[in-house]
This record gives C-alpha cells, structure tokens and sequence, in this order.
C-alpha cells in the first residue's frame, strides 16, 4: 500500500505539469495570432503623416487611416 502512495502523486504531479504546458501553447498562440492581426491591420493602413500620402485618394485635406486602422484592430480578438 505505501508503495502506491509515491507513484499516484507522480501521476498527478505529472497530469498538472502535462495540462500548464498545453494552456501555454494554447494561450501562446492565441497571442501570436492576435499580434498578426495587429500587424496586419498596421501596415494596412499605416501611420503617417498625411503629407506623405499626398495623392488623389488622400490629399492634404484627408486624414491619416485612423478610423480605418481602428476598425481593423476591432476586428482582431484573441479568442
């Protein structure tokens, strides 16, 4: 019976270690892909200064991408 005792800790000991490990990597690349997504949307729409975007579709009166970058970054979740 003593015998038995050691070996069920190890086991549970190992099933904890095992299940932190798989939330890691789970809750990792959750991260990774959100950060891409960011990444994305940033160097969709960039910002910069709007002179140096000074063509037809943004001029000098346009502003920089603000709204259109806020609105990619909504629709980057993490879940």
């Amino acid at each position: 019976m003593q015998n038995q005792r050691p070996t069920r800790a190890i086991g549970i000991a190992a099933a904890v270690a095992v299940t932190l490990v798989v939330v890691s990597v789970v809750v990792l690349a959750l991260e990774s892909r959100y950060r891409s997504c960011v990444a994305a949307a940033e160097a969709k729409y960039p910002a910069v200064p709007v002179s140096a975007f000074n063509t037809r579709s943004t001029g000098p009166v346009k502003v920089s991408f603000v709204e259109e970058r806020q609105r990619a970054v909504d629709d980057c979740n993490r879940l």
